[in-house]
């Protein structure tokens, strides 16, 4: 048994009401879209202008800066809302080492963020030593990764056929 007569029923009840004011059916609709706007969109909108403006506020030339790219580099040079970035790491005496420091241009929304730049540690390098194998008394070189202590050879050289189950 289907319910179609009694869904007809309802629908045809609903339409023959008396009518009202298109207005007032859309009074709803306006005022959940109005609150959307003042909860949803418009902080959302200062937020991102506070963001804008902001961005690029506070930096001077000498400063380390990161883009949104993740290109990190020291301004050179600052014109209007372009930034020159050098690129690379500075050695002992203020120059960049390797072959050759990138300069790059980039405008201010691509700066995402001014870091603290970190101090570079040159550290004096110690000769590496050589692993010893360890030689028991018998003469035979123990095996390093025997990690169990069975003395059991771990590069599957075991000699004999696999135990089936």
């Amino acid at each position: 048994m289907t319910s179609t007569p009694a869904l007809v029923h309802f629908v045809v009840a609903a339409t023959s009401t008396k009518s009202s004011s298109p207005l007032l059916t859309l009074l709803p609709l306006v005022a959940i879209g109005l609150l959307g706007y003042f909860f949803f969109i418009k902080p959302q909108q200062r937020k991102a202008k506070a963001a804008r403006d902001a961005q690029g506020s506070g930096i001077e030339v000498g400063d380390e800066v990161q883009t949104v790219g993740g290109v990190i580099g020291t301004v050179l040079e600052i014109h209007g809302d372009r930034y020159t970035l050098l690129t690379g790491a500075l050695g002992d005496d203020g120059n960049l080492d390797g072959p050759q420091p990138t300069r790059i241009v980039f405008v201010r929304q691509a700066i995402a963020r001014k870091i603290e730049p970190i101090e570079d540690f040159r550290i004096k390098d110690q000769p590496v030593q050589d692993v010893v194998r360890h030689v028991d008394d018998a003469g035979d070189e123990a095996d390093i990764d025997d990690v169990g202590g069975d003395g059991a050879p771990s590069s599957g050289e075991q000699g004999g056929e696999a135990e089936e189950a």
